[in-house]
């Protein structure tokens, strides 16, 4: 469900020394031990064999914590949140939300990428570019079972390894559902426009990604959010503040913890790294 850029493609990592290695860190000054791995929520089945040390940070943490806990999601109570969340409380439809003209150019645009609009017409449009993001993701053959919140969620379920979320379902769609009309607006447009460019973007982000090129995904990951402001702001800015809260309370309580959360929360001047170093808690970058 995650969305965290206009098309919402990958996830991504936070900016730093370009060195080789994967984009995990381990907080300094912690009482126990605090690793925080940038995550791609979509991947594929030639992306595994993961790199060795994301499988040992995984080995290595008695608790993994991710943005949702995957293993008290309810699929009944998830269908009945987001009926809530992304259908108008006034009952307008897409067209109605969006007016003649958008709504037109969007379904133009959408129909260019094999995705029918009309289908998503009972919904407000953030659901809506969340909805063609998946789409357009598994049309390119990336599949959200293979992410790594799907894998190790239910690999941490068969050996008993304790599984924690930084957020609520309700909480994390809750952070879309509340923008502006015309915020929400320009998010779908967008992911509508860059949708045509998606495979490019993705390998460009995946190589990084498994590459520890920081530089390179910065680079990939940071235009569509330049312009829109609210969304960042909700998506990232926001999120990464009350995230930080709780992660400084694992922090102090001398557990071993593996914190897994999209690669965007980690990125530049106002991610949860930085955030936690500005709290007494500085980070330092695991070698491959």
């Amino acid at each position: 469900m995650s969305a965290c850029r206009g098309l919402a493609l990958i996830i991504f990592l936070l900016l730093g020394q370009v060195a080789s290695g994967i984009p995990l860190w381990e907080l300094e000054g912690t009482r126990g031990q605090v690793r925080l791995l940038g995550s791609i929520h979509f991947l594929r089945a030639s992306d595994y064999p993961l790199p060795a040390a994301m499988e040992q940070a995984y080995e290595e943490a008695d608790v993994l914590v991710m943005e949702l806990d995957m293993d008290d999601l309810d699929a009944m109570q998830a269908q009945a949140i987001i009926a809530q969340l992304a259908m108008d409380p006034q009952g307008r439809d897409l067209e109605a939300l969006l007016g003649q003209r958008d709504f037109a150019k969007a379904k133009a645009g959408a129909a260019e990428i094999d995705v029918p609009l009309d289908m998503l017409r009972p919904f407000e449009p953030w659901f809506a570019a969340l909805q063609i993001t998946q789409m357009r993701l598994q049309q390119l053959g990336l599949d959200p079972n293979l992410g790594l919140e799907q894998q190790w969620s239910r690999r941490a379920s068969e050996e008993g390894k304790e599984v924690q979320g930084l957020e609520t379902l309700a909480d994390q769609l809750g952070t879309l559902d509340s923008m502006a009309p015309q915020a929400q607006k320009k998010f779908l447009l967008s992911t509508i426009e860059e949708a045509g460019d998606a495979q490019t973007m993705i390998d460009a982000t995946l190589d990084a990604w498994r590459n520890g090129d920081l530089e390179a995904l910065e680079r990939e990951t940071t235009r569509s959010l330049a312009d829109q402001p609210q969304v960042y702001q909700r998506l990232l800015v926001d999120r990464n503040r009350a995230w930080t809260i709780q992660i400084k309370e694992l922090a102090k309580d001398g557990g071993n913890y593996l914190v897994l959360v999209g690669s965007a929360h980690l990125l530049g001047e106002d991610s949860v790294l930085a955030m936690l170093e500005d709290a007494g808690y500085p980070a330092r970058r695991l070698a491959r």
